[in-house]
């Protein structure tokens, strides 16, 4: 049994999940919904989530999975009233860099997000992402380079952690 108290557990990670996903999505509304969503799930399942090697990692997958429901549902919704109305970052929130890390594939997207936002190891993205480790290595040396080719990364300040 888990000595954390899932109260305790939403309290301490709900911060850095909305942040995480602020980063994710572009949209704090949205980040904030979906936060809340995965800490009730994660609540509602505490006697396994509590019992994970990270409780806060199983938070993070869970809402970057109601946002790709989210986001392919709304796709579906458009399509189907004949509108292709682009995803627009929230501009009274966003700022340079979100905007840039917004702009990455979904996939580069949550690998950054996971290995320097949440700081999971390669090992721990590739679990929390359900692929394999050499796609979070591939995908984060991706993410970082289209970064660095908008200016928002030089090779001074791009030290990827070792073993990446």
């Amino acid at each position: 049994m888990n000595p954390v108290d899932p109260a305790q557990f939403c309290a301490d990670v709900r911060g850095r999940l909305v942040a995480a996903l602020v980063l994710y999505t572009g949209d704090r509304h949205l980040a904030e919904e979906l936060a809340q969503e995965a800490l009730a799930r994660a609540w509602e399942r505490w006697d396994t989530v509590g019992a994970m090697a990270s409780p806060e990692g199983w938070a993070f997958r869970t809402a970057r999975n109601l946002a790709v429901s989210r986001w392919r549902r709304r796709s579906i919704e458009r399509r189907a009233r004949g509108s292709a109305a682009p995803f627009v970052v929230d501009p009274a929130e966003g700022v340079a860099i979100r905007d840039a890390v917004a702009s990455l594939p979904e996939r580069q997207r949550a690998t950054l997000v996971a290995r320097f936002y949440l700081g999971l190891s390669v090992a721990e993205a590739a679990e929390h992402l359900g692929c394999a480790e050499g796609t979070v290595k591939a995908a984060t040396s991706q993410a970082l380079e289209r970064l660095r080719s908008q200016g928002f990364i030089d090779d001074t300040t791009a030290d990827e952690r070792p073993g990446a």
